[in-house]
Order: C-alpha cells, then structure tokens, then sequence
C-alpha cells in the first residue's frame, strides 16, 4: 500500500472509528468530513466539521483514533501514512505552515468552546458556532443566500451541548428575523452582522 494517496468518496464514508488503530493523515481537497465521540454509556456527539485544506487524523498524534470521522458523499482527500508524513510537509513548506497554524487555531477553538460551556447561554454558545462554522467551513449556498452549511439541526444540536428542541426554537426564531434560514440538511447564513451580535452579547443574544 503506497505511504499517499487520493481519494474521491462517491458515497457516505467512515475513515475510522473510535480506538481504531490508524496511523493516518488526511487533507481535505474537496468536501466535508463529520467527526463525533461516543461515550460509555453509548451517546454519540458531534464534535466538528471540517472542511476543504482541513488536516486530520490520528496520524497527527499517537496513530490510535480518539474519535469517529466519517466522510461525506463528494468528499476528495489525500492520505498519507504517518512515518511517511515528515518527507512529504519537507518538500512543502506551505503546507507544513499551513498545518501548524490549524493545530493551533483548534487549540484556541477548545478552549474558546469550554468557556462558553460554562459560561453562556445556549442562544450565544449556538451564534457562536455558527459563525464560526459559517466562517471556517460555509459554502456558497445553493439556496440564494450567503452561504451554507451541510448541517442537520440534530447535529448543530449536539455540537452546541443543547437538545434538538432549544436549538430548533432559537433557529426559528433567528429565521423569522432573517438572519439564518434552513432546510432538512443545510443551515444558511443571511445576515452574518445580526448572528455576530447574538454572539457578542454575554447575557441573553436575544433579538430586537
């Protein structure tokens, strides 16, 4: 088996499971790769996305994956073995940059995603993630407006630590005020001014 290679996944995709033993990285060319936990007790939550020049993979750290990662249909990937993974950023110093900066742009992510844990209300830590997510992963959007998302509520409901119903009622309210709009599968951004200051309120991001 070669150290890199590329693939197109035509349909939904799971790259590896949670303690799989995997010594890979991966690149994203094109598309979207979905990653969750499971816990002991059995509960499956959505941990991120990422998209297009995302790096990942347990190759990254110890070669055991922490958690599942599944790639959406039409997602174009590189992989590269991990022994293999030095020569190759060698050759390309941007990438290797490019890498770094992403490892520690997470870090920042995490902590930032803690605090709002403990600190915020649903209605900021949900406007804070997407706009985060809006800025970091968004795609034009093939439904008029800004750009999107290829996102149930059901899993923007597990990323922000709420139930489907709490993010559901905050979603319809934001998009009888035209900031965000939606359908069964895409979250899609509106008014990118009116999300950032629900984000920005520390007490109730409520709309006016």
């Amino acid at each position: 088996m070669s150290d890199t290679k590329t693939k197109a996944y035509l349909a939904t995709t799971t790259l590896f499971l949670q303690q799989d033993l995997h010594p890979w990285v991966y690149h994203i060319q094109t598309g979207f790769v979905i990653v969750y936990g499971i816990s002991p007790d059995g509960k499956q939550g959505l941990t991120d996305i990422y998209g297009p020049d995302s790096w990942f993979g347990p190759g990254l750290n110890d070669g055991i994956a922490g958690q599942n990662a599944v790639a959406k249909a039409g997602c174009v990937m590189e992989r590269i073995k991990q022994q293999a993974l030095p020569t190759y950023l060698a050759s390309r110093p941007a990438l290797t940059l490019q890498l770094i900066q992403q490892v520690s742009q997470r870090e920042h992510q995490l902590q930032q995603r803690l605090f709002l844990q403990q600190t915020a209300s649903l209605a900021v830590r949900l406007a804070w993630l997407l706009s985060h997510l809006f800025d970091y992963q968004g795609q034009h959007c093939g439904h008029g407006h800004k750009r999107d998302l290829s996102l149930t509520q059901q899993e923007i409901a597990s990323m922000v630590g709420g139930s489907r119903q709490s993010v559901s009622q905050l979603l319809a309210s934001w998009r009888q005020h035209n900031i965000i709009d939606y359908t069964r599968s895409y979250i899609c951004l509106i008014d990118a001014g009116q999300l950032q200051q629900l984000r920005q309120e520390p007490n109730e991001a409520r709309v006016n």
